[in-house]
């Protein structure tokens, strides 16, 4: 886990576990204790998951954690602290603390300047994990592989208030001011040098050789986007809301758009990254309208927000005096006219992540 000390410097110390974790204990304790004779196995075994029940260490496997549906609360790939949602506020803070500090001290003497592109990726894309994990809260449950009789919640719907804070705090790392690079960093990148090849560990480009914060933007704001886009995690949010009258999806689209599209317009740069995110924020909400995985009523309420949307964005345009905006408005009318042209996949792909420097 990262943290900041007192003296406002990034604290490494506790950056990984020693030793092997409780669930590795309770494995290895299960599975090769020898007991003293005359001992009852099954009820000896029993205890020690059950005692692992006690102290919270529940099991659950990749299926429940790595694909973009997955619903559990609390089985996440490579996020950090027992709590997503606070540490996800955590690790925004160590990562502009990290950008703040970025510059000509961060490469080695004698290295191209474009390598810095390199050590900026992992950095600039620092919160993927935890925001793939606060993502997943929203349609989530909390879940064990329960057994008749072994008293554990079985299948729990988590709070809707814990989801409406995750759904917002994927959007606060959406805002332009924290997903624009400051020029003195994008000034100091520039083409690779002859015989230097583009790694897949770099940033997507839409600009040729050149650095493009643009573009770097675009693949960090689809990817938050698609776990809350996701059309299995859409259909169970539209089902449960009416089973645990829990969160319902139109709730999770407007506030999405509330977020985005509503916000006070930014300038400069961060205006371009702010028009950019609100086009994403269509692609991912017509993909999902047409999605083939998508049920009825998924399809229904992505419709009719869309139609919503339409309407206000029209009169937005007729009330803009910046040509820029206007422009971005009409793009965004235009798309809606052809909904089924809209493909997730379209948006440049986000670096690989982990493992990182591991090239084929």
């Amino acid at each position: 886990k990262m943290a900041i000390n007192s003296k406002g410097e990034i604290d490494l110390t506790d950056a990984y576990d020693v030793g092997i974790g409780e669930w590795d204990k309770v494995s290895i304790n299960w599975g090769y204790q020898d007991f003293p004779k005359n001992t009852n196995e099954k009820t000896a075994l029993n205890n020690i998951i059950e005692e692992a029940i006690k102290n919270k260490l529940l099991f659950l496997t990749d299926q429940d954690a790595r694909p973009a549906s997955s619903f559990s609360a609390t089985a996440h790939l490579w996020d950090t602290g027992n709590d997503p949602i606070a540490d996800l506020d955590n690790t925004m803070k160590v990562r502009e603390l990290a950008l703040n500090k970025f510059g000509l001290n961060t490469l080695p003497k004698s290295t191209p300047m474009a390598f810095l592109e390199d050590y900026l990726v992992p950095i600039y894309n620092l919160q993927r994990y935890q925001v793939e994990a606060v993502g997943k809260i929203v349609g989530s449950k909390n879940y064990t592989f329960s057994l008749k009789g072994d008293n554990q919640k079985s299948n729990e719907v988590v709070a809707a208030s814990i989801q409406k804070n995750a759904l917002m705090a994927v959007l606060n790392t959406l805002k332009p001011s924290k997903l624009a690079l400051p020029n003195r960093i994008i000034d100091l990148i520039p083409p690779r040098p002859s015989g230097y090849s583009d790694s897949r560990e770099l940033f997507r480009k839409r600009t040729g050789l050149a650095f493009d914060p643009l573009a770097a933007a675009e693949s960090l704001t689809d990817f938050s986007l698609s776990f809350l886009f996701n059309a299995e995690r859409a259909n169970r949010i539209a089902q449960n809301d009416a089973i645990d009258q829990n969160i319902t999806l139109t709730e999770v689209y407007e506030t999405i758009l509330n977020e985005t599209f509503f916000q006070e317009r930014a300038s400069g740069f961060e205006a371009k990254i702010q028009n950019q995110t609100e086009q994403i924020v269509l692609t991912q909400l017509l993909a999902l309208s047409q999605h083939e995985n998508a049920n009825y009523t998924v399809k229904a309420i992505s419709n009719k927000v869309i139609k919503n949307l339409k309407l206000k964005l029209e009169d937005l345009q007729k009330a803009s005096k910046n040509i820029e905006y206007q422009a971005h408005l009409e793009l965004a009318l235009d798309r809606m006219k052809s909904p089924e042209k809209a493909k997730a996949y379209q948006h440049k792909e986000l670096a690989p992540g982990a493992p990182i420097g591991c090239e084929e």
